[in-house]
């Protein structure tokens, strides 16, 4: 009976408690309709400055050749020129598509999206150009910002000496990213995204701009790049083997046609002579161009199938869904930003009202120690 009695104490403790924050809430009804209302008129003034964002995007998946590769002499060659193969003669040579963000992050693919050419944006021919011409519509508002908020410090930096300039230097294998660059970068990661579809095998290439134009222009730049620099990355190994390929040939040829021009010039400088002498030096030449002949021959052999091998290692790209020029806007929603700061208003004026006596108390609880 005891223990039943105090549950029902406790239950209507808790209802006292819910009925008296609900009376104080509504006590405070006028309060929180005025900061409803202030919230939403500053919701509607952010609706209306947002700009409108449009997406353009291209879809596509890498093809890769399954074929396996040639014989294991194309492997000893590249050992020879001291090129590593590894798994691509034995057709295992796979670039996971979770790498392409990786390349998505680099400089070097920041550095070529940069340079890329734009068209139909007035004073504007690559998306450096652009972000430049975005920093100067900026700058502006930066300057009266500097010479207001910011006075004080440039005052103070008048009478402050400048340092020492520090030239540092280059530094093999490590890039290096200007001020502007890095700002520029940052905007490209607010542009450009990939969204990687690992169980059905495509990638997709986003771009969000409020010009539209960046936004169609920036996906496409952005496909082809990354489809070169993954056809650079797979096909590394065998172009660098070609190349040696090559050389070889050029070399094993020159060397064919002096040991053909020597084996000419002796039998014309001896049409009539039958010495043993003549015959060992004509079987030697013959031997030498013999030997010649076969080398070339080989090198022209590996060197057909080191082309194979690239166009092999060379993925082609299937787009699913090429680049489109959005017309329309993809964002905001701006009714979506309304409803978001009426109901901010709601739960802070709310918060605060339900807050406020208890903080008070707790500070006359902590003035009424100190005085003692």
């Amino acid at each position: 009976m005891e223990s039943s009695n105090k549950n029902k104490h406790l239950e209507s403790e808790d209802q006292i408690d819910i009925v008296a924050l609900i009376t104080k809430v509504w006590k405070s009804k006028k309060s929180i309709f005025k900061s409803i209302l202030v919230f939403g008129v500053l919701g509607v003034f952010v609706a209306i400055l947002t700009p409108n964002e449009y997406t353009a995007s291209s879809m596509f998946t890498p093809n890769y050749s399954n074929n396996a590769s040639s014989s294991g002499g194309l492997k000893g060659l590249a050992s020879i020129a001291g090129i590593n193969l590894g798994s691509m003669t034995q057709g295992e040579k796979q670039l996971s598509p979770m790498l392409y963000g990786k390349i998505l992050e680099s400089a070097t693919f920041k550095n070529e999206l940069l340079a890329s050419p734009l068209k139909n944006i007035d004073g504007v021919t690559s998306l450096r150009e652009y972000f430049v011409q975005e920093q100067l519509k900026t700058s502006f508002l930066g300057s009266i910002k500097s010479y207001t908020i910011g006075l004080p410090s440039k005052i103070i930096g008048l009478f402050k000496s400048e340092g020492a300039v520090t030239i540092l230097e280059p530094i093999d294998g490590v890039a290096r990213i200007s001020e502007d660059d890095f700002k520029f970068f940052k905007s490209i990661d607010n542009i450009l995204t990939l969204s990687i579809n690992d169980r059905d095998g495509f990638i997709e290439m986003i771009s969000v701009s409020d010009n539209p134009q960046i936004a169609a222009q920036v996906a496409k730049n952005g496909e082809l790049i990354l489809q070169n620099q993954i056809i650079a990355i797979k096909t590394k190994s065998s172009l660098e083997l070609l190349d040696y390929l090559e050389t070889q040939y050029a070399e094993k040829k020159k060397l064919l046609n002096q040991a053909q021009d020597r084996l000419s010039n002796f039998k014309d400088r001896n049409l009539n002579i039958s010495r043993s002498s003549f015959s060992d030096n004509q079987t030697r030449l013959e031997s030498e161009l013999s030997t010649a002949s076969s080398v070339f021959d080989n090198i022209v052999a590996q060197l057909e199938q080191v082309k194979l091998q690239v166009t092999k290692d060379t993925p082609v790209f299937s787009i699913i869904k090429p680049v489109v020029f959005p017309n329309e806007k993809s964002g905001p929603t701006r009714s979506l930003i309304l409803m978001i700061y009426l109901f901010l208003g709601a739960v802070l004026s709310i918060g605060f009202i339900l807050a406020k006596e208890p903080i008070q108390n707790i500070l006359k609880k902590i003035q009424a120690k100190d005085q003692a």
